[in-house]
């Protein structure tokens, strides 16, 4: 605790005013004497929308609600990433737990493109648009699972309200304030035995959250404290394809694993890499204010602090029986060099503030002003460059983020009018604005264990800024038929562009451009228990300002910028039905997608040819951007859920999704016309069944399907079951839930039981238990 007082109290001292500071202060102490009287009795005011409920009618484009029951009946979270596992055509790449690189996949979205779906939390953007990529995802921990009241997920770019990048789908988590004096704690832990090559090793980790809060007259307030400790699998393994070179005088070698990797070609492992073992404290104060009964503002202040150590481990031994590191080596009497071993520590400190004031007359007129802003106000990695052994030989480099981050307002007001005709209308309009900021800079270090810098080695910055207009009309023509149409106007702008390193430096022209979005949605219910919808929508994505400016060189790797980017455009339709039961619904979609001009991530080894920038890949991966002409996806997503089904207490989830993803045209690379675009599954399905015994025990077993997928355009990955490739998986998980005591739950669980070793290119954990003991007051 003294530590996450420090921080706070560091951060607060730099980023927040002294009358805001004071504010904040002076409501903490009212916990210690606040007093809950039963007879105030006010509506809570969300500064979100309230939990969406499956009525076709209400929403321009399929929305799914996961509630707060659901998530603590059947998911073992220890993060909130975790809470949307089992919802439809959703997945998030969380390669172990406590992996800060989890960007979210939807129907026509993979796990490579971060800037293509939105995560908020309680209307405040939490996705990192700084690029889209793996290394870009949603600030997920600024939210623990326990805050969750509800996952609510809108799919695809058909409501003006929301910007281009909401194409893959928008999700919100749907947290609370307190109506009254209450108190949680959480304690958990879990643990995986991981097998692989030469690796044999338990990895665990601990997860503690606490909250205290309660509302004093107009006064509510809320603090919350999540800390998780963790430790991973091997994240890459440090190999070589196998060589028909004769060595000649290198040291002799052994222990070295053989396969073939993704592409089919035969290979040698030396050793295992990207064993993560990090601390990450998430520390959130929130209050909230109603000005009058129907205005309130809502104030939070969040930190986020990582410590994080990578190691790695060679497999090899040399003749007196020496790890063997870095270097050149005999192995079978051929010559290889061995790299890849680049152990590295991070540290960071992130803040979020965000101020939401709004009002809530449910009359004719309505308003909401959000102001958030995040910032990197420590961000370094400092890593080893991969000579000889690295913790003895420590040269490096340390990338250094400080001052990276960005800022987000809107302003919407909301009509409800009724026409001439008695038709009523929910008319919105609203500005949005957001500034991405990137400073990233590079120094050689003597120590990567100390991370001292040294000569300066390149930098990257850049700004881009979008601007919006949008209106939208929801109009209810009658009760069986509503029509909502709108559209959103952006102008976007990206400038100050500059790479440098020790001996050049180049500068990139501010370029800028305006698009309009149309979107229109038609829904028909003729009886309660059917509803139907077509929805069709235009949604452009700009470069981000990483995609365009940041180049970034790393141990191994090299991260190629792209100035001359397009935005990418997407036209988009769906068709919906669904049928509702007194016990359950049943859901389907056609789902289309036409994408132009796609920002699309690749990576190439040593050697190949890059079309811009460089030329020629001379490390050991070089990752680029480029457009691709047109890509189309189809697809189906089926959807049910059911309350006590056959016997009384068991209910169940399902759903399933079917997608033809295609490569139509790409003028860069004729030969992959007709693949299959990244990280798109053919197939998905999931289940979930929970029976409740009684009031106070649950138990769940729940499974996850997905299909066929690729990692690279060229669609090379013929051999996706192994590392470096991207595999299906099939995986059951088992939960147990069971409150033994007034105010006390216990849980066990499983995910993984069947431990089915999986691959997204890192290998995914293998079977992982959890416990949990948790107190709600």
């Amino acid at each position: 605790m003294k530590r996450i007082g420090e921080i706070m109290y560091k951060t607060m001292h730099k980023t927040v005013s002294k009358t805001l500071l004071a504010t904040v202060l002076a409501a903490l102490p009212l916990l210690a004497h606040a007093e809950h009287n039963d007879d105030i009795a006010l509506d809570e005011i969300n500064v979100s929308a309230p939990a969406l409920d499956s009525r076709i009618i209400r929403y321009p484009a399929t929305v799914e609600t996961y509630n707060k029951q659901q998530i603590e009946d059947t998911v073992n979270a220890t993060t909130s990433m975790q809470t949307l596992k089992y919802l439809p055509s959703f997945q998030v790449r969380e390669r172990y737990i406590g992996d800060r690189n989890g960007p979210i996949a939807t129907r026509t979205t993979g796990t490579l493109s971060s800037a293509q779906t939105m995560l908020y939390a309680d209307g405040v953007l939490l996705s990192n648009l700084l690029g889209n990529s793996f290394s870009f995802p949603p600030r997920w921990g600024f939210v623990s699972p326990e805050e969750i009241e509800s996952v609510s997920i809108l799919y695809g770019p058909f409501s003006a309200l929301y910007a281009g990048n909401s194409f893959g789908g928008v999700v919100n988590l749907n947290t609370r304030m307190p109506t009254k004096l209450e108190a949680h704690a959480n304690v958990q832990g879990f643990a995986q035995n991981f097998e692989l090559y030469g690796t044999d090793k338990t990895v665990n980790g601990h997860h503690e959250s606490a909250s205290v809060g309660n509302k004093i007259n107009d006064l509510s307030f809320l603090f919350t404290v999540d800390r998780l400790e963790s430790e991973s699998q091997p994240m890459q393994f440090a190999n070589a394809l196998q060589s028909t070179t004769v060595a000649g005088a290198q040291p002799v070698v052994t222990g070295a694993y053989a396969d073939r990797d993704q592409t089919g070609k035969g290979r040698v492992t030396f050793g295992a890499t990207g064993f993560d073992k990090s601390e990450q404290i998430n520390a959130k104060v929130k209050l909230a204010y109603d000005i009058t009964p129907q205005v309130k503002a809502t104030y939070s202040l969040g930190f986020w602090d990582l410590n994080s150590k990578v190691d790695v481990e060679s497999y090899i031994k040399n003749a007196a029986g020496q790890a063997v590191y870095n270097g050149a080596v005999n192995l079978g009497g051929f010559a290889y060099n061995v790299a890849g071993f680049t152990p590295s520590e991070a540290e960071a400190l992130h803040v979020m503030q965000a101020l939401d004031v709004k009002s809530n007359t449910k009359g004719f007129f309505d308003w909401q002003v959000t102001l958030s802003d995040y910032d990197y106000q420590k961000d370094k990695n400092s890593q080893s460059t991969g000579v000889g052994n690295p913790y003895v030989t420590r040269a490096g480099r340390v990338v250094d983020q400080d001052g990276t981050g960005w800022a987000v307002f809107d302003a919407r007001g909301t009509l409800r009018p009724v026409d001439g005709n008695g038709d009523q209308h929910v008319i919105d309009v609203g500005y949005h604005i957001d500034h991405y900021t990137l400073h990233s800079q590079t120094n050689n270090t003597a120590d990567w264990k100390t991370g001292q810098k040294g000569a300066f080695f390149g930098s990257s910055r850049g700004e881009t800024q979008t601007q919006a207009l949008y209106a939208q009309d929801k109009w209810q023509i009658n009760p069986e038929w509503a029509l909502t149409f709108g559209g959103r106007t952006e102008h976007w702008e990206a400038s100050d562009g500059r790479n440098q390193t020790a001996t050049s430096t180049a500068n990139y022209q501010t370029q800028s451009e305006t698009k309009f979005s149309p979107k229109l949605s038609l829904s028909f219910e003729p009886v309660l228990a059917w509803g139907f919808r077509a929805a069709a929508g235009q949604a452009f994505r700009f470069p981000t300002v990483s995609e365009l400016y940041q180049q970034l060189s790393q141990g191994g790797s090299l991260v190629e910028n792209n100035p001359n980017l397009k935005p990418e455009e997407v036209i988009s339709g769906e068709l919906t039905a669904e049928r509702r039961f007194a016990n359950g619904l049943v859901r389907a979609s056609l789902f289309h997608e036409s994408k132009f001009d796609a920002l699309i991530s690749q990576s190439v080894g040593n050697g190949s040819a890059i079309p811009f920038g460089t030329g020629t890949c001379t490390v050991a991966i070089c990752s680029y951007i480029q457009n691709v002409n047109h890509v189309r996806t189809n697809g189906i997503e089926l959807s049910t859920i059911w309350e006590d089904v056959a016997i009384h207490g068991l209910d169940i989830l399902a759903n399933a999704t079917f997608t033809d993803a295609e490569i139509l045209r790409n003028s860069l690379d004729a030969t992959t016309h007709g693949n299959k675009p990244l990280r798109i599954p053919k197939q998905q399905y999931k289940v979930a069944a929970t029976y409740h015994q009684g009031n106070n025990l649950t138990y769940t077993v729940a499974a996850r399907y997905s299909g066929r997928q690729y990692n690279t355009l060229d669609n090379t990955d013929v051999n996706p079951g192994t590392f470096g490739g991207t595999s299906k998986f099939f995986i059951v998980d088992v939960k147990a839930n069971y409150k033994f005591a007034d105010r006390f739950t216990a849980s066990v669980g499983v995910d993984n039981i069947n431990n089915y070793q999986a691959y997204v290119f890192h290998p995914y954990p293998q079977r992982t238990g959890y416990v949990q003991l948790k107190f709600d007051y």
